[in-house]
């Protein structure tokens, strides 16, 4: 089970692939499993062709750039369509004519078409603006109601313009001019020879070559270095050679245990929430890009991708079996650790025992005399002011007002009596043998 990386924690889950909305590099069998994708990114590849979409009713924005595809198809079931990017690609003017398929997205707003070779033509923007009427930015450029009025009436004479120069282009690239009509423009093929040389500019085929060059060229280096570094430090290359060829499962089927980094970790059991944690410390300015996880029920693997190197890889047992459809990553941007939450297939929550009681803490009393010390009891059977208990004083000041509210007898509360009782708790006592004499000074 793969899993991506964020802040916080997402797990990518097959149940969440139903419902999500963003995805980068999909394949066919990847838009079967998410119908309702909006947002789909496939720039920088070698897409010959659009196909394979039609199931993708809700598809917002869909980007092509960077690929080898030589005319706009496919794209009439996708009517929630609303920006398409095809910049730099190899829609020649022979192509041009095929952006017609997109009428029926009413829904287009933004179309970007830089770097494809159809820009050459003249009226290039004009027959885009007045073929597809519901457009209102084209190369990111606004589209304004005078550029919109003109190009609706010039749409005639300007494709007819473009047949006429379709044909020339293909016929420059050896291809049968009288295939290109109205209704139909043929991907002509381009001739090249051997060493990817293209007979016309720069085609599909040389961009292909390019791609298949530069591999050589990355391989070849790679085997440069190793030759150099077998030189210089044979035991090491020795050991990256060994790491290279070594298989992750043994034969047997167990898992073998590897920490190349020597990342320090941890393996934690939560018997509260049954979830296994796994804790491994990389460095704080990693990116995170760089990582791909790999759950199992009894293991995982983290591959720390190392450009123009040898990756690194760190391999641990579970305890015990886990769920690899509910687990979820979790990345700290403080630390750089990587925290791995994952379920516990076998684990049932634990009931509470039958005659347990919950104790309450309660709030400590305060020291000092009790509410009894300093008041007398009110409103008890036999008491002489037959009013109700007065409580609450400790650490708070008398308040009539509130022991009458908080009262359970309020209606048959005796104030008088209640105010006396107050002001003869709050009175001093007096001895009697004290004779009070006026002509002696106040104590000081």
């Amino acid at each position: 089970m793969l899993l991506s990386i964020a802040p916080v924690a997402v797990p990518l889950t097959c149940a969440s692939v139903f419902s999500c909305v963003r995805l980068s590099g999909a394949r066919r069998a990847l838009t079967r499993l998410c119908p309702e994708l909006q947002i789909l990114y496939l720039q920088h590849n070698l897409i010959g062709k659009i196909e394979n979409l039609r199931r993708l009713r809700d598809l917002d924005y869909l980007n092509l750039a960077l690929n080898n595809i030589l005319k706009v198809e496919n794209l009439e079931r996708n009517e929630k369509l609303r920006k398409l990017d095809l910049t730099v690609n190899f829609i020649d003017i022979d192509g041009l004519l095929s952006v017609e398929s997109l009428k029926v997205n009413h829904q287009l707003e933004e179309l970007y078409m830089t770097g494809n070779p159809c820009t050459e033509f003249e009226q290039y923007r004009a027959f885009i603006i007045g073929t597809l009427p519901q457009l209102k930015r084209l190369d990111g450029k606004p589209i304004t109601a005078t550029e919109r009025i003109q190009a609706q009436q010039d749409l005639k004479e300007n494709r007819a313009r473009l047949v006429v120069a379709a044909k020339d282009r293909v016929r420059q690239k050896g291809g049968n001019p009288d295939l290109v009509d109205a209704e139909s423009v043929p991907v002509q093929e381009v001739d090249s020879d051997e060493d990817g040389e293209d007979l016309y500019g720069y085609s599909p085929e040389i961009r292909l070559s390019d791609y298949k060059r530069e591999e050589k060229k990355k391989k070849r280096e790679k085997d440069e270095n190793l030759a150099r570094e077998k030189e210089r430090d044979p035991f090491k290359a020795a050991m990256e050679q060994e790491r290279a060829n070594r298989k992750l499962i043994k034969e047997d089927g167990t898992v073998r245990l590897i920490n190349d980094g020597k990342w320090p970790f941890t393996m934690d059991e939560d018997d509260k929430e049954g979830t296994v944690i796994a804790k491994i410390m990389f460095p704080k300015f990693l990116d995170t890009s760089m990582l791909d996880i790999d759950i199992q029920p009894t293991y995982f693997r983290v591959t720390l991708r190392k450009p123009e190197k040898q990756d690194k890889v760190i391999q641990i047992t579970f305890p015990c079996e886990v769920r690899p459809d509910d687990a979820s990553a979790q990345r700290s941007q403080n630390t750089g650790e990587l925290k791995l939450v994952c379920p516990k297939l076998h684990w049932v929550p634990p009931e509470k025992m039958q005659g347990d009681v919950e104790f309450v803490d309660e709030k400590p009393r305060r020291r000092g005399r009790s509410d009894n010390d300093v008041l007398p009891e009110l409103g008890k059977k036999g008491s002489k002011s037959g009013g109700s208990i007065i409580g609450g004083l400790s650490g708070k000041g008398v308040s009539v007002r509130n022991m009458v509210e908080s009262s359970p007898n309020k209606s048959a509360l005796d104030m008088k009596a209640i105010k006396t009782s107050l002001s003869n708790a709050a009175a001093p006592t007096q001895n009697d043998d004290f004779e009070d004499d006026p002509d002696c000074p106040p104590l000081e």
